[in-house]
């Protein structure tokens, strides 16, 4: 019988493989000063053990040390003494052999914290607990002395045998970054493995961030993406490129696929509201809780992507969602309530400084300057009508409101080894910073499935989302209106609490004011329905064989609803643009996707390897009908489209996308050193005609593990882990309109008369049977290291990936009746780049630790080939040699001394202040990010933690400096206007203000045509900050709950600029900036 001492004083940390136990022993006497008495007989030193233990106590060390040997101990004082174990009889080795007993012990980690989920299973069998919220468990009627594995994610497993009281298991953490599991396309594996560039966000990281846009939380944590938001209002877009733009077309996305079905990112892009509120309509990432989400694996070279296509040659982005986990039935509610507000706001004119300028631009112009008694117009309100003693911030009288976050997530989880499930639920409800009661709210139910077999060979996985979506926002973006708005505007409401639409004073049927708010008496309604389901079924034939059989569905619907009644129009508009009118959209995606998998794996006397063939059946139905009604006879029926006197179709189209493919890879791995990974996939689109229909893509990855190296293990000790990589291959994009390779008929969207009494078609495009796919060729090379125990990892990767036969409109002669036809040109666009991602871990056994991540991308866009660029129509849009998003426009040369006017220097280097538009565009603007990145750490000490992310852009953009035709419109200015040319000699780099239109014209050329518009918009963000509390055990347990925690976090808190605009990251001024958010919450498991 085994007898040990309390020794909790030392620690030990042993990391030996086949070492002699006597080897072993000197090591812990080392570290704990006890002395160890023994038979030398009974120890031999050809006897071999392995032994990893890191910061334990002697006891647990010697029973790792003895465990599964004939030998036990006892602790006096400070000798330990060791013997064998004394010699059974038969009849008491029978007894013992069949001796069932219950196991009891508690899991915890390095610094003493309980392992909630640890598995506990014994080694052969399907006999497995897990751990509770106290890291405790009992296994019930085991055989006394089997041996057990214990094991938890990011630990490194462990065994032990059997005995009733196992007391503290503890386990070590495993390097977290080499270790972590890594969803990839068809499967899993770690980063130690991996020969592809592939960024993973885990659901802590984005469970941080008070985001409803999963995309948003993944800016500046993941080397390569670029992602920008274009406002701050609710369900805004947000963009999103890996490793820049490849196709000169505008769809440059990449393919995002959610638990294994593809995702369509352009639902919105035909929103009622696009155009006015944000652009180009929505997200499709925002019909998806952030909640529910696991992990997100960002794949980026043609190692990970090749596997997919031609659906991936912009990168593919991997959305796996939360599934159900094996224990006691456990629920966890989240609440959280935030607040939102607009700080970047715009230095503008006030009153005085502002009605200055308007009557500069008079005087300059050699214009009477109007007043009281002049003839009022639109262009002179605020001289002639307008109190010109009152003045109002418009940037807070509009968009100065808090906008507030609601947040409510619940999820019910647990089961056993063999099924396990989760349920969640959520809400969100935002506001904006806008007048009215207006909101974007959000519910959405997920569910999880698995079971498995007592054998294993059976598995099944059944998943789905439903989301609803409720959209009210206002249809005209008040943040545009409030930046131009005159400082002495009239007050919004009269006195009676109506609007105010400011009357003549002597003719009160007339009216001086377009009252903003009229905007809000158009109601916009959006609703959208959001459902993604896969089930997976999986076989093993025989061991290592599986047959898996997938299939999911996602259906997107949205009926959208703009009401325009006659109050929103001002009184004294005239009856042909005073319309009631109602504007309806519906619009569906309906996908379904069917992929037989077939997997392999073998390990052999040197390596292992993984074989994987797989089918691919996808489709993909798309219906778009827009109708406006107008003419209603009266306010109460507008909703009602029969009651329209006139019902247009705007738009009314279906579409139907087919895909099929076949594909393979290969993976093997030898001697725990050397990594092969081979992709082979064979496409096929109906986008495309017969002969042309099918293409075939590949790739090639390799991975050396050097730091595995006997000689590198021995000569570089501080060098804990060495991996060099490199992979290529092809994926191809087939992401233009569906039937461009046919000729077809449509009926037009304007009024027609009717032939011979039939309707009318009119063709629709050109025929091109010969269109092609795009192909992308990627290469990317890659180095991991790690060093002093994998505390410090540096990871540097360089790409390079060349997108040829593009897929562009051509312009056509007009003889053909049409404009343009879809066609290959070869032309070659590269990106390149260098990514960095430097992490570090300090203080890593300690209460206190601190860990820290940097990265960085230096991204190189340019177009390397075009032939014919020169007599094309796009040689006015691109030059060999340059990136493909620049501008090209004239020098500025700043404003002459003597005339106060914008001049410019011609191709002959002479000045001008009317360049040539066709032979004087000399000056190139890149409006690529030069550099971009993220700084991120998280601080913790015992139940207090801190999380901040820092991102940064280095970057040129479209500036406000030189205001929106200061004293030509009479929309206000930024307080920049103020260093203006006044007399001659003046040097300034603002031009003097003048209606005349030898000012005008420079002036109008220099901020739409001019590269002096632009400036430098780089800027450092302090993105994110959390702060933390998890209560303590003992408060926890009295409470009756596993887990407890406090947060508040913020979101766009800080940001450091020379950018002269609203905000440096939207770039469009007349966008609302993305707000600041202040968030408390409660997350509490029961």
């Amino acid at each position: 019988m085994q007898v040990s001492a309390s020794t909790f004083g030392q620690r030990i940390t042993i990391n030996q493989d086949n070492a002699s136990i006597k080897s072993v022993f000197r090591e812990i006497r080392k570290q704990s000063g006890y002395s160890f008495f023994y038979d030398g007989k009974i120890i031999s030193e050809n006897q071999k053990v392995s032994v990893k233990v890191t910061n334990v106590t002697v006891d647990e060390a010697l029973n790792k040390v003895l465990g599964g040997l004939n030998l036990t101990y006892t602790i006096d004082g400070k000798i330990i003494s060791i013997k064998e174990k004394e010699k059974s009889t038969l009849l008491e080795k029978v007894i013992d052999r069949f001796q069932t007993i219950d196991v009891r012990g508690r899991v915890v980690d390095q610094n003493n914290s309980p392992l909630r989920g640890a598995t506990i299973k014994v080694r052969g069998s399907t006999v497995a607990v897990t751990s509770d919220g106290n890291g405790e468990f009992i296994l019930k009627d085991v055989v006394k002395g089997v041996e057990l594995e214990i094991s938890f994610i990011g630990f490194a497993p462990t065994k032990i045998f059997a005995t009733e009281e196992l007391g503290i298991i503890r386990l070590a953490e495993v390097n977290a970054k080499l270790d972590e599991v890594i969803v990839q396309a068809y499967g899993t594996t770690t980063q130690r493995y991996s020969t592809s560039n592939i960024g993973t966000i885990n659901a802590d990281a984005i469970g941080r961030q008070p985001v409803t846009n999963v995309m948003l939380a993944l800016q500046g944590r993941v080397p390569g993406l670029f992602i920008q938001q274009r406002s701050g209002v609710s369900a805004s877009p947000v963009v999103a490129t890996v490793q820049g733009k490849n196709s000169l077309r505008n769809n440059n996305e990449p393919f995002y696929v959610v638990d294994g079905i593809p995702y369509s990112p352009q639902f919105t892009n035909n929103s009622l509201m696009g155009g006015a509120i944000v652009g180009v309509g929505g997200s499709a990432l925002g019909f998806i809780n952030p909640a529910d989400i696991e992990s997100v694996s960002i794949l980026k070279d043609a190692d990970a992507t090749a596997i997919y296509g031609s659906r991936a040659a912009n990168g593919a982005i991997l959305i796996t969602t939360k599934k159900g986990k094996a224990g006691k039935t456990s629920v966890d509610l989240n609440i959280q309530n935030g607040w939102g507000r607009v700080v970047n706001k715009l230095e503008l004119l006030n009153t005085q400084q502002y009605l200055e300028i308007l009557k500069e631009g008079y005087f300059n112009a050699g214009f009477q300057v109007p007043t009281e008694s002049t003839d009022a117009n639109s262009s002179n309100f605020p001289l002639t009508l307008w109190n010109k003693n009152r003045y109002t911030d418009w940037q807070e009288e509009l968009a100065g409101g808090t906008a507030k976050y609601n947040n409510i997530n619940a999820s019910v989880s647990g089961g056993n080894l063999n099924t396990q499930f989760m349920a969640s639920y959520g809400f969100l409800r935002e506001t904006t910073v806008y007048p009215g009661n207006l909101a974007n709210e959000k519910g959405n139910l997920h569910f999880n499935l698995n079971h498995q077999s007592n054998d294993s060979k059976f598995t099944y996985s059944l998943s789905g989302t439903y989301l609803q979506d409720r959209n009210t926002l206002n249809a005209e973006d008040l943040w545009n209106i409030a930046i131009q708005l005159a400082p002495n505007a009239p007050a919004l409401y009269k006195e009676d609490g109506s609007l105010n639409w400011e009357p003549y004073p002597n003719d009160p049927t007339r009216y001086s004011f377009d009252n903003p708010l009229s905007y809000m008496e158009q109601k916009y309604t959006g609703k959208t329905k959001n459902f993604l389901g896969n089930s997976i079924l999986g076989y093993e034939i025989v061991p290592g064989l599986q047959l898996k059989l997938s299939g999911g569905l996602n259906s997107l619907n949205g009926y959208e609803t703009k009401i325009v009644p006659l109050t929103s129009y001002k009184p004294d508009a005239s009856a042909a643009d005073k319309i009631r009118s109602a504007q309806y959209l519906n619009k569906s995606i309906d996908s379904w996707i069917i992929e037989p998998l077939l997997t392999y794996s073998k390990t052999t006397g040197f390596g292992n390897f993984n074989v994987l063939l797989g089918g691919t059946l996808q489709e993909t139905n798309t219906l778009i009908l827009q109708q406006t009604g107008s003419g209603q006879p009266n306010d109460s029926q507008i909703e009602n489209l029969s009651a329209a006197t006139l019902i247009r179709v705007n738009t009314d189209s279906k579409s139907q996308y087919k895909y099929n493919a076949v594909f393979a890879r290969l993976n093997y791995l030898l001697e725990d050193k050397y990594v092969v990974n081979l992709n082979l996939r064979r496409d096929g689109s109906s986008r495309f005609g017969s002969q042309n229909r099918f293409h075939t893509f590949y790739s090639i990855g390799g991975a050396w593990l050097f730091g595995n190296e006997k000689a590198i293990k021995k000569n570089a000790r501080w060098l804990s882990a060495g991996k060099l990589r490199a992979n290529y291959g092809t994926t191809g994009n087939d992401q233009i309109t569906d039937y461009r390779f046919l000729s077809l008929l449509r009926s037009p969207s304007y009024n027609t008369i009717p032939y011979l009494q039939s309707p009318v078609l009119e063709p629709f495009n050109i025929t091109n049977p010969f269109l092609q796919w795009e192909e992308t060729r990627k290469l990317n090379l890659g180095i991991d290291l790690g060093f002093i125990g994998n505390s410090l990892a540096v990871n540097i990767d360089y790409f390079r990936n060349r997108s040829s036969n593009q897929l562009l409109p051509y312009v056509v002669p007009s003889i053909t009746g049409f404009t343009a036809i879809d066609r290959n040109i070869p032309a070659t666009v590269q990106n390149s780049g260098i990514e960095v991602v430097i992490s570090a871990k300090f203080f890593k056994n300690k209460p206190f630790s601190w860990t820290t991540s940097l990265n960085q991308t230096i991204p190189r866009n340019k177009l390397i080939a075009f032939p014919g660029l020169e007599t094309s129509t796009y040689a006015n849009q691109y030059i060999l040699g340059q990136p493909t998003s620049i501008l090209k426009k004239f020098e500025s040369a700043g404003v002459n001394s003597e005339t106060g006017l914008f001049q410019f220097i011609n191709s002959k280097g002479e000045f001008t202040s009317d360049p040539n538009s066709t032979t004087d565009r000399t000056q190139v603007v890149n409006l690529n990010p030069k550099f971009y990145g993220g700084w991120s750490n998280s601080v913790s000490y015992k139940g207090l933690n801190l999380d901040f992310l820092f991102t940064f852009t280095r970057q040129i953009g479209e500036t406000y400096k030189f205001g929106n035709y200061p004293g030509i419109t009479t929309s206000n200015q930024p307080i920049t206007v103020l260093d203006r040319w006044k007399s001659p000699g003046d040097m300034t780099a603002l031009p003097k203000v003048s209606m005349a239109d030898d000012a005008v014209v420079p002036f109008i050329t220099f901020r739409n045509d001019g590269d002096g518009i632009y400036g430098d918009a780089s800027y450092v963000r302090l993105k994110n900050i959390s702060l933390s509390y998890s209560l303590p055990a003992t408060v926890i347990k009295s409470l009756r709950m596993t887990r407890a925690r406090l947060f508040m976090q913020g979101q766009n808190m800080m940001t450091i600029t020379k950018y002269i605009g609203t905000d440096p990251e939207t770039l469009v001024t007349g966008a609302l900036p993305p707000l600041r958010t202040i968030s408390i919450g409660v997350q509490a498991t029961f």
